[in-house]
């Protein structure tokens, strides 16, 4: 009876052993699945913001990289000489109005440059003052030349020499060729200038409004 009693405790004990095993598995199990499903979860809300930070980024840099493009077709200012400053800047400036319409120019001073495209003689004695703007870009013609003057027929002379000249040879496309022809050659006071341009009516309403 003693060895009955004592097998049926022993297969009793074994039963509660398994039974918490088991249990201590399945919590197990559980803590790892849901450890797992968190981590996941964790990694895939950093990579979406990661992304949504990249997105963001990269959008931010080409609406800017768009506004500086913008910003620099909008206004193209002329490039004067530095070193030398020309009093017939202002006047030039005042030609080109708000720019919208014209190209960028530049000041030439190279002097065998302007006797030799131009037809000027810089150090001629009738010129007080001389300054002669280009388009440095051979795609598209664009001048402004201004002569303050003792004599003003004759630097227009000059200039129609000068008009003559780009309208025969220097312009061969279609759209300088039609500019070369509209082009205008005129004085004011003290004044002769040459203004080849998209729209030199325009141009020259201004500049002789500036002439004081």
């Amino acid at each position: 009876m003693k060895k009955i009693l004592a097998a049926i405790a022993a297969v009793a004990m074994t039963g509660l052993l398994l039974a918490g095993c088991s249990s201590k598995t399945e919590e197990t199990v559980t803590t790892a699945e849901t450890t797992v499903e968190t981590t996941t979860e964790a990694t895939e809300e950093t990579t979406e913001a990661s992304e949504n930070t990249t997105v963001s980024e990269e959008t931010s840099a080409e609406e800017g990289t768009d506004a500086e493009d913008d910003s620099e077709a909008e206004v193209m200012m002329p490039m004067f000489d530095e070193e030398n400053v020309n009093p017939l800047q202002d006047l030039v400036v005042s030609a080109m109005g708000d720019f919208s319409e014209w190209p960028m120019l530049a000041e030439v001073t190279d002097e065998e440059v302007i006797s030799d495209y131009f037809l000027l003689d810089k150090n001629n004695a009738n010129y007080e003052q001389l300054i002669v703007m280009q388009c440095p870009m051979s795609a598209q013609m664009c001048e402004i030349i201004i002569i303050k003057a003792a004599d003003t027929d004759a630097a227009k002379a000059d200039l129609e020499a000068r008009q003559k000249k780009a309208q025969d040879t220097d312009a061969f496309y279609p759209n300088d060729v039609e500019r070369a022809a509209n082009s205008i050659v005129g004085t004011k006071g003290d004044y002769a200038y040459f203004l080849f341009c998209e729209n030199p009516t325009a141009a020259e309403e201004l500049l002789t409004a500036a002439i004081n």
